[in-house]
């Protein structure tokens, strides 16, 4: 019996055939998922992420602190 005889009984039977197949079709899904999900977090993560040109409060600019007049402010 040579190696091609081997490979090509190998493939003929259908169960090992089936189980090729299937673990292939698998393997792949499982790759798209893992893509998708590296995908899904970059975008989150991008999300907010930019710099708004609004100034920047000082603490000392607390507005519910006590002002000169010793009247207090609540929200």
């Amino acid at each position: 019996m040579s190696e091609d005889d081997r490979t090509s009984s190998f493939f003929s039977q259908p169960g090992i055939l089936a189980a090729v197949i299937g673990g292939a079709v698998v393997g792949l899904l499982c790759a798209i998922l893992v893509v998708m999900f590296i995908v899904y977090r970059m975008r989150k993560k991008d999300e907010g992420s930019y710099a708004l040109d609004e100034p920047k409060r000082s603490p000392a600019n607390n507005s519910y602190a006590k002002n000169a007049n010793n009247r207090e402010f609540y929200a």
